[in-house]
C-alpha cells in the first residue's frame, strides 16, 4: 500500500480521504494551513512548506497529495522542493479513472482526460528547462519532456476523433431505439450514491457494485423489468465537484445518455448527513438543468434501509427547497423498499394515454400482431369464449396505426379512448438554487 501526506488549505478533507481510500493509499499525516486562497508559489505558505519539508525527512512517503487544484508553476515548485511525486485532487481522480476503466471507450476517455490534464504541466516544465531550471517532467530530461509534449498533443487529437465517431454511433442507436418505441431512462447523481445497485434492482441485472468511488465509468443499458412497455435504463458515470471543463469534455459521449434521456433519475445517498446531501444535490442539479432541455426528472433517495421513519421525514423537509418542483421517492436498492413506487412513476414517462380494447380471433396471426404492437405499447390479453380479448395502451399518435392493424386482423367490439395525462409540474427553476446560494462553477460528471 502506498503512503502519502496531504497538504490542504481547508479542514474539509473527507472527500480527498475517500478518494485516496479508493486508491488504497494510506494517509500518514495531514498538513493544514487555513488560507482563503492557495499561496501563489507553493500552495501553502513558505513557512508551512519548510515545516512539511523538515517532517518529510522523518516519514517514509511515496507521494504528496494536494487537496485542491495546482497551477503548473506550483506543481513544478513542489516537485522540485520535495523531490517526490505531487498529485492534486484532479490527478487523484484521474488515477481512480485509470484503475476503473475497462472498456475500450472508457480507456480512451480516461487517456484523453489525462493528456489534457498533463499538457499545462508539460508546458511549465519545458518553460523552466529553457530558462535554466532543472528539467525532467515524469523523470525525463529536457529533450524527453519536449518530445512527450508533442506526442501527447497528437495522441489527444487521435482519441478525440475516435470519441467523436463513438458519439455519432450513439446518436444513431438512440434514433433507432426511439423508432422502435423504446423509452430511455438514465440514472445520474453524485458518485457512490448507489446508482449501480439501484440499476441492478430495477433491471434484474448484475453490473459491478462497489463501495469505492467511481466504480462505474462505462454506460450500461438494460431493459427495465417489472414494467409494462419498453423502457431501457442506463447506468452512467457519477458526478463530482471542482474539475476543469476539459475533463468534462473527455466524458461527453458517455454523458450524452443522461442529457438525451426521456427521464432522468437523480440519485443521492440518503444515509449521509443533511449537509452532504444538500451540497451534492446542488452540484448534481447544476450539472443537469442547463442540459436536459425540459425533460422529466425524479429525485431518488437511496439507502433508506439505514434510516428510521423520522429521519426520512427530515430528509424530505430538508431538501424540498432544493429539488422543487421535482418529485422525490425514497428507496432501498438493497431491500427493495420503495422500488414499486418508483417503478410506477417511471412507467408514466411512456405517455401511453391512448387505450384500445378489442376482440380478436384466436389465431397465430393475432398473437403475432400482439407481439408486433408490444414493441411500442403495453398489451394485456386474455382468452375468453374462444376469442382473444386485448387491451392496448399506446401513445396517442399511434392510435390510428394500431386501429388499422386490428381492423385488418378481423378485430370486433373495438373501443378507443384517450386518457387525460397527469398534469406535470413546471420545469423552470433558477440555476443558482432556490436559496440563492451560488453553486459550484466547475464540476465533472462521473
Amino acid at each position: 500500500m502506498k503512503k502519502a501526506v496531504v497538504l490542504s488549505i481547508s479542514q474539509d478533507m473527507d472527500e480527498i480521504k475517500s478518494l485516496l481510500d479508493t486508491l488504497r493509499i494510506n494517509v500518514l499525516k495531514e498538513f493544514v494551513q487555513n488560507l482563503r486562497f492557495p499561496h501563489k508559489v507553493g500552495f501553502l505558505g513558505p513557512g508551512k512548506i519548510e515545516e512539511v519539508h523538515k517532517e518529510l525527512g522523518e516519514l517514509d512517503v511515496d507521494l504528496i497529495v494536494i487537496n485542491g487544484t495546482l497551477k503548473p508553476s506550483q506543481h513544478h515548485f513542489l516537485e522540485m522542493k520535495f523531490q517526490l511525486e505531487c498529485v492534486d485532487r484532479t490527478g487523484v481522480i484521474l488515477k481512480i479513472f485509470t484503475e476503473h476503466a475497462h472498456t475500450p471507450e472508457a480507456i480512451a476517455q480516461v487517456t484523453l482526460a489525462k493528456l489534457k490534464y498533463e499538457q499545462p504541466f508539460l508546458r511549465e516544465w519545458i518553460h523552466k528547462s529553457k530558462s535554466g531550471d532543472r528539467p525532467g517532467f515524469l523523470a525525463g530530461g529536457a529533450y524527453a519532456t519536449d518530445v512527450y509534449y508533442e506526442h501527447a498533443k497528437s495522441h489527444a487529437r487521435r482519441i478525440e476523433k475516435t470519441l467523436d465517431e463513438l458519439s455519432r454511433k450513439r446518436e444513431v442507436a438512440r434514433a433507432m431505439r426511439r423508432e422502435k418505441g423504446y423509452t430511455l431512462v438514465s440514472l445520474s447523481g453524485y458518485t457512490n450514491a448507489g446508482k449501480s445497485a439501484l440499476f441492478n434492482r430495477l433491471c434484474n441485472a448484475e453490473t459491478e457494485v462497489d463501495d469505492r468511488l467511481f466504480s462505474t465509468l462505462s454506460t450500461t443499458i438494460r431493459k427495465m423489468s417489472g414494467i409494462k412497455g419498453n423502457i431501457l435504463m442506463a447506468d452512467t458515470v457519477g458526478f463530482i465537484r471542482n474539475l476543469p471543463p476539459n475533463l468534462v469534455d473527455a466524458f461527453s459521449s458517455t454523458l450524452e445518455e443522461i442529457f438525451y434521456a426521456d427521464l432522468i433519475l437523480l440519485v443521492f445517498d440518503a444515509s449521509e448527513s443533511m449537509e452532504s446531501i444538500r451540497s451534492k444535490l446542488r452540484i448534481s442539479i447544476e450539472i443537469l438543468l442547463p442540459r436536459i432541455e425540459g425533460r422529466s426528472m425524479i429525485v431518488v433517495g437511496n439507502k433508506i434501509d439505514r434510516l428510521d421513519r423520522e429521519v426520512q421525514v427530515k430528509i424530505r423537509e430538508g431538501i424540498s427547497s432544493i429539488i422543487s418542483p421535482y418529485e422525490l421517492v425514497l428507496v432501498s436498492a438493497r431491500t427493495g423498499e420503495g422500488v414499486l413506487d418508483l417503478t410506477e412513476l417511471v412507467s408514466r414517462v411512456q405517455k401511453l394515454h391512448g387505450r384500445v380494447d378489442a376482440t380478436l380471433p384466436l389465431t397465430d396471426s393475432s398473437y403475432s400482431l400482439m407481439s408486433r404492437i408490444r414493441s411500442t405499447s403495453s398489451v394485456e390479453e386474455a382468452v375468453a369464449f374462444g376469442s382473444l380479448k386485448v387491451r392496448i395502451r399506446c401513445r396517442a399518435e399511434d392510435i390510428q396505426k394500431i386501429r388499422g392493424w386490428l381492423e385488418g386482423a378481423g378485430a370486433t367490439d373495438m373501443i378507443v379512448e384517450f386518457e387525460e395525462p397527469e398534469e406535470q409540474p413546471p420545469k423552470e427553476r433558477l440555476s443558482s438554487g432556490s436559496e440563492g446560494a451560488p453553486l459550484s462553477q466547475r464540476v465533472l460528471r462521473s
